[in-house]
């Protein structure tokens, strides 16, 4: 409500008026942030719309871990593959000092994603947008080797699944399913991280619970090895628990 209404004083009609439009819109299921216009996420407040995937508490999992196991710099590289508006990416960025690119190939995304670089006052040498699509892998042939941490939620929902109508109705459908099981991505992004990365660098990949085998046995046929699965109630909302899985170029 603090959208609209201050404490105290007499409420504005125009106001009024206003926040009866986003109560309608939110009773037809149109996702909260892109009804707010924006989204928080690790203590970050991101720029989202319609049109673009609304960042998840899920995906702390990833930060989370990053922050715990391992020790970025200012002199470590990380991809955020499939980036969206930019969440992960710019939130390891925000907590590591780490170089960052985030990897993103649709166009309405892109248009977020450069907002919320602005708005956190990122220099172009500390977070570059890549337009590109991860299953064109030569598009990366000059950052191959060169990356110490992949990050990717990618779209992993298997197609004709039905979910809540925020997410499968008012969500775009290229930011949420995805063909073979709904592993189609993730396939690609394993295929993609082991070119991007040095020896011994790490992917981690979030994904839903019943994909664990499926994810471990792909992470596995693209020579990851030391592959890990967890599963974090401390990230949930009405969609699941957070689930990752973890794998280090052998």
């Amino acid at each position: 409500m603090s959208k609209h209404f201050n404490t105290g004083g007499p409420i504005d009609p125009q106001r009024m008026s206003g926040f009866r439009q986003d109560v309608a819109e939110r009773c037809a299921r149109i996702p909260l942030g892109h009804i707010l216009g924006y989204a928080d996420f690790a203590d970050v407040r991101f720029v989202v719309g319609s049109g673009v995937f609304v960042p998840r508490i899920q995906s702390m999992a990833i930060v989370q871990w990053i922050e715990q196991n391992l020790s970025l710099d200012a002199q470590s590289t990380v991809y955020d593959l499939c980036a969206g508006v930019g969440a992960i990416g710019l939130a390891i960025w925000s907590r590591t000092a780490a170089n960052v690119v985030c990897v993103e190939v649709d166009e309405i995304a892109q248009t977020y994603l450069k907002r919320n670089i602005l708005r956190m006052s990122a220099g172009e040498q500390e977070v570059a947008l890549c337009e590109a699509n991860i299953n064109q892998i030569d598009a990366f042939e000059s950052a191959r080797g060169s990356v110490d941490v992949v990050v990717a939620n990618p779209p992993y929902v298997p197609q004709n699944t039905v979910l809540l109508p925020e997410w499968g109705v008012n969500h775009p459908a290229g930011a949420i399913f995805a063909p073979d099981e709904g592993v189609a991505l993730i396939q690609s992004t394993a295929r993609l991280a082991y070119s991007l990365l040095k020896p011994r660098g790490t992917l981690l990949i979030e994904h839903s619970e019943s994909q664990e085998q499926q994810v471990g046995f792909i992470l596995k046929s693209h020579g990851f090895c030391s592959i890990c699965t967890s599963v974090n109630e401390e990230f949930s909302d009405a969609t699941g628990s957070s689930v990752i899985t973890v794998g280090v170029k052998a």
